[in-house]
């Protein structure tokens, strides 16, 4: 967005998304033009435009160095372009610090003709507590399943753990379970 567009978002006080995102996030923002900034960047994802690794950066906090956040960044673009991710996926990846620390845990299956399951999870878990956790939720036989890759974990109900059972390969994410689209 230019300087102008910003200026106009800024001056909307009346835009009831805007006093949202000031009331949500705010407080985040020291000066009234990274305030601006920042619902720019949001405004921007919402429509549709992945952010820039600039405005990814700036979203995540991080400073022109941060190799981890570029890889990151580099690691997702991609999945935006082949429409695995949203550009309003990619503003959260940042946003929320989303695999911030292990960018290698970025993957991505494709659950249905236009539909992916992306990891948002960074946290590596035991393969005993992952089988475990599949036989617990979905009553496949432990001994059966096959894990496909590393499975992650952030809480009970943020996982993402891709495996094979039977004759199919699936995806037990965030609690929900999918078929791997062949």
């Amino acid at each position: 967005m230019n300087h102008e567009q910003l200026n106009a978002i800024s001056g909307r006080t009346t835009d009831q998304k805007y006093i949202k995102f000031i009331s949500d996030e705010g407080w985040k923002y020291h000066t009234e033009e990274q305030l601006t900034a920042g619902y720019a960047r949001r405004v921007k994802a919402e429509q549709g435009t992945p952010l820039s690794l600039e405005e990814f950066m700036a979203e995540r906090g991080a400073t022109g160095d941060n190799v981890l956040v570029k890889q990151l960044y580099h690691k997702l673009l991609p999945l935006v372009e082949k429409q695995a991710l949203t550009a309003l996926e990619l503003y959260q990846f940042a946003k929320f610090g989303w695999c911030r620390n292990h960018p290698e845990a970025v993957t991505a299956y494709q659950t249905g003709p236009k539909s992916w399951a992306v990891n948002t999870c960074d946290e590596e878990i035991p393969e005993d507590r992952a089988l475990l956790l599949i036989n617990s939720e979905y009553g496949f036989e432990a001994s059966r399943i096959k894990l496909l890759g590393t499975p992650y974990y952030d809480a009970t109900d943020w996982n993402f753990i891709c495996f094979h059972c039977g004759a199919c390969d699936w995806i037990m994410r965030n609690g929900e379970l999918c078929q791997i689209y062949q």
